[in-house]
């Protein structure tokens, strides 16, 4: 008797296991197989940045415009966006008249409010809130091969140091612009 005879006779005797079996194992059989044909997608940014630029292209980063009452955001900002890309594959970073393309834009808003109080009214926590506009254009066509805009927040504690409240702000600062300078590398791999 070979195993093809056993199944079958085993699947008259005991109708409920035998019928189980079947089903399952097609199930997963057919599981297995549409995984392997739609495959999952994935690809690394550093993979999409050169097929979008090209392996040496370079990057520009003029400093940005500042719209905003406060000082020096547009250079944490320039500094955060340098150390960003020239940490990722694709684009390096150089002077504006010997680049491919150049990434300009202006920080829009910023804003500190107050988020949360002690019981005696006090406030205890404060967001500092910072969006921004990008453009990226290819120079020798200035065409805008992508445009976008980015916010974030972060929060920080109140003090009634002045020193120590103000130091906790530029902390904040410094980590929203380190988060929308990576975010932003990340919006032009993805979206363009």
């Amino acid at each position: 008797m070979t195993m093809r005879t056993r199944i079958v006779i085993l699947a008259s005797e005991s109708p409920g296991k035998g019928f189980l079996v079947r089903p399952t194992l097609l199930f997963l059989f057919l599981l297995v197989v549409c995984a392997g044909l739609s495959g999952c997608g994935y690809r690394t940014i550093a993979h999409d940045t050169e097929s979008r630029f090209g392996e040496g292209k370079t990057l520009s980063i003029p400093i940005f415009a500042n719209k905003t009452y406060r000082s020096n955001l547009e250079n944490i900002l320039l500094n955060n966006l340098v150390d960003e890309f020239s940490r990722r594959r694709g684009l390096r970073i150089v002077e504006k008249e010997a680049s491919d393309y150049t990434l300009s834009g202006e920080v829009l808003t910023y804003e500190k409010n107050a988020v949360s109080y002690t019981g005696k009214d006090i406030v205890k926590e404060y967001t500092a809130v910072m969006s921004l506009s990008a453009t990226l254009r290819k120079n020798t066509t200035q065409r805008i091969v992508w445009r976008g805009q980015l916010a974030w927040s972060q929060d920080f504690p109140a003090s009634s140091d002045i020193a120590i409240q103000q130091n906790s702000e530029d902390a904040a600062v410094q980590e929203i612009c380190r988060r929308l300078a990576q975010q932003l590398y990340l919006k032009m791999s993805e979206d363009f």
